[in-house]
Order: C-alpha cells, then structure tokens, then sequence
C-alpha cells in the first residue's frame, strides 16, 4: 500500500483504470512469446502435429463467422447455465454451513467426495442417468464447480475475524455500515478468487462434457475434427474457448477482484 503522510492513498477510479489496462502489455508480451514457441514447433514438427498460428487463427475466424458459431454459443450457454446453478448453491449453502457449525461438519465429508471425484466420472454418470444432451453436460458443470464455491463460501464466513465483528457490536454499529465496513469486503476478498477459478473450469468442463456426452457445441465439434485427424479444427477450438476464458476472467471478474478486494480508506 502507498503512504502519503502516513495515510493510505485513495487513487481516483481513473487510475486505478489506467494502471489495469497498463497491465495488458507484459500479457501480450506473454502471448507474444507463446506464439512465437508455437510458430517454432510447427516449423520443426510440420502441420499434422503442430498447425501454423495464423492458420489456426484464420480458422478460429472463420468459425465466429460461419453457422459454426452456434456450437460456441451453445457452450456459452450450458456453461453459464452449469456455472449460475453452482453459484446459486453453493454460496447459499456455504453461507448456511458457515454459520452452524453442526450443519457444517455433516457437509464436510460430503464436499470432500464431490471435491475427490474426477469430472470424467460425473461426465459418465451423467450419461447414463440423463442420456447425451444439454442436460447432462449442464449437471457435469452443475456437479463439478458446485463444492469448489461452497468450500470457498463457507471460509468466508468461518474465518471473519470475531473480535472485530464483537466490536461494531459493542459499539452498536449499524448493520448497513456493518456490512459495507467488514463482512461484504471480507466475503467477497474470498469468493472473487473462487469466481475466477469456477468460471474457468466450468467452461472448460462444458468442453469436456460435450465431447464425450453430447452431439452438438464445441466439445462434439473437437470431437468430429478429431475423427477426421483435423488438426486445425482442433487447435481453432481451443484457442476460441481459451480466448472466451480470458475474456471473462481479464475483462470483468478481474477488475471486479481488484476493485472490491484492493484495500481503500477514504
């Protein structure tokens, strides 16, 4: 934290704008380098194992541009519907939980085999109780990020600190104030990471899901190019659903993460 005078700086929310984005270069510089590494395989590995980057590229492009584009919003769509479902849930149920601790100890074996159990597993139960379709890969989502945000919420209410909280008690605080001061920054400093971790594997569980439990998105998509030994289709897949990750995580749950997490004091 920067001091001046002792006091903490509140930077105006331009700034704060500013320094974010300034952030972006070391990403592309990042990229930049993978790209580079990816253009060196394919000239030593050739196009059947590794594609060249602007092929796949093109290729992407074209699938955003073509009816193709309906399986990448499909996916978007069982993935937001598996990943709303997990949120609504878990955080409800993590919240309960955090506040008895009786209730808890009976949850915590539970979330301990829902956390132990591969995804592939749930792909394949999934299968057999709602047979190939949005369903099952909207539960395989449902099922997978569902204890990684209840354990998440659950911390955060376990671990507010008491003596703080025993004090705006004793000194009779409001609640409103309460919330603003203590509890909606230390619940939300715990569940924003979990968000981006949830939202990440969520979308890349879709994939998975659909490639062995459905006809259609982006996972039967990869599948099909797969049959055909289609490289190219492939690696474009894979960049757009990597792209659509970053997109999220660096254009709005980051920023969230950083606005709400960063300590201020007016």
């Amino acid at each position: 934290m920067i001091l001046e005078d002792g006091k903490p700086i509140d930077r105006p929310l331009a700034w704060r704008i500013g320094d974010y984005c300034w952030g972006i270069f070391p990403a592309l510089a990042s990229l930049f380098a993978i790209t580079a590494l990816w253009q060196f395989g394919h000239d030593h590995l050739g196009t059947m194992l590794i594609p060249a980057p602007l092929t796949v590229l093109a290729r992407a492009g074209d699938i955003l541009m073509t009816a193709a584009r309906g399986d990448v919003l499909l996916t978007l769509a069982r993935g937001g519907i598996g990943i709303a479902l997990a949120l609504a849930c878990g955080i409800s149920a993590g919240f309960i939980a955090g506040l008895s601790r009786t209730l808890a100890l009976l949850l915590r074996p539970i979330n301990t085999v829902l956390l132990g159990t591969p995804p592939i597993i749930w792909v394949v139960l999934a299968i057999f109780w709602f047979n190939m379709g949005s369903t099952s890969v909207v539960f395989t989502v449902w099922i997978t990020v569902l204890p990684l945000v209840f354990a998440a919420a659950q911390m955060s209410i376990v671990s507010i600190p008491a003596p703080l909280a025993e004090m705006l008690e004793t000194y009779r605080v409001p609640w409103p104030r309460r919330l603003r001061a203590l509890y909606l920054p230390h619940i939300l400093r715990q569940l924003l990471p979990a968000l981006i971790v949830a939202v990440g594997s969520g979308l890349k569980i879709t994939v998975m899901a659909e490639l062995l439990g459905s006809n259609n998105g982006m996972g039967s998509a990869i599948a099909s190019a797969r049959a055909m030994l289609d490289t190219v289709d492939v690696m474009a897949y894979v960049i757009l659903i990597v792209a659509i990750i970053m997109a999220i995580e660096y254009g709005a749950l980051e920023p969230l993460r950083r606005l709400f997490i960063t300590e201020r004091r007016s």
